[in-house]
C-alpha cells in the first residue's frame, strides 16, 4: 500500500491538469492587463487634474489681487490675466505622440512658459508632461449686455497616440452679480478622460 502511494506521488502532473492551470493563467491575465492599463491611464489624468486646478487658482488670485505696485492708479475693474496667442489652441501642443510615435512624455519648452499669461498665473511645466496647457479669457458676458469675463483653463492629451484628445476644464466667471471675485466650477470638467 505505501508503494503506491510512493508511486502515485512521483507521478506529478497530469497533462490535463497542466491545461487547466494554463487556462487558468491566461483568463486571469486576460481580465487583469487591461484593467492594469486603464490604471495607469487614469493615474496619468491626475496631472492634468492638478495642473487645471493651478491654473484656475492662479487666475482667481491674478483677478483678486489686482497686481498694482506701490503709488500705482488702480484700475477701476480688476482684470484676468490676457492669454497669449501660444495658448489659444493647446491641441496642437498636444500631439505629443505624433513627435515620436509614442505615448512618451513631451519635453518642457522654457520660452512658452515664459511668456504671458503664464508668469502673471505663477503656472509652467518644468517637467516633462502628458498634457498641453491653454488659458482662455472672454468678455461674453459684455456681449450679452452685462459686464464681466469668462475665463478658462484647459489641458488637452492624448494619452494613448490614437488621435482622440482628452479634454479637462475649470472656468471662473465674474460679473456685476459677483461683487466679491470670481465664482466658478466646483470640479473639473472632463471630456473622453481615458479617451
Amino acid at each position: 500500500m505505501i508503494r503506491k502511494l510512493k508511486k502515485k506521488a512521483q507521478a506529478g502532473f497530469t497533462l490535463i491538469e497542466l491545461m487547466i492551470v494554463v487556462a487558468i493563467i491566461g483568463i486571469l491575465a486576460a481580465v487583469a492587463i487591461p484593467a492594469f492599463m486603464k490604471y495607469i491611464k487614469k493615474s496619468k489624468t491626475t496631472e492634468a487634474s492638478t495642473h487645471v486646478q493651478k491654473i484656475y487658482l492662479g487666475a482667481r488670485t491674478y483677478w483678486m489681487d489686482r497686481n498694482t505696485t506701490e503709488g500705482a492708479i488702480v484700475a477701476d475693474q480688476p482684470q484676468f490675466p490676457e492669454p497669449s496667442v501660444l495658448a489659444a489652441n493647446p491641441v496642437g501642443d498636444a500631439a505629443m505622440c505624433a513627435v515620436g510615435g509614442t505615448s512618451e512624455k513631451g519635453a518642457p519648452q522654457a520660452t512658452l512658459w515664459a511668456v504671458e499669461p503664464w508668469p502673471a498665473l505663477k503656472f509652467s511645466m518644468d517637467d516633462p508632461h502628458y498634457y498641453a496647457y491653454a488659458y482662455e479669457v472672454t468678455n461674453q458676458l459684455a456681449a450679452a449686455g452685462g459686464q464681466g469675463s469668462l475665463f478658462t483653463a484647459i489641458a488637452v492629451g492624448d494619452l494613448d497616440c490614437d488621435g482622440v484628445f482628452s479634454r479637462f476644464t475649470m472656468f471662473g466667471i465674474v460679473n456685476s452679480t459677483y461683487a466679491d471675485g470670481p465664482a466658478g466650477t466646483a470640479a473639473i470638467s472632463r471630456a473622453q478622460e481615458l479617451e
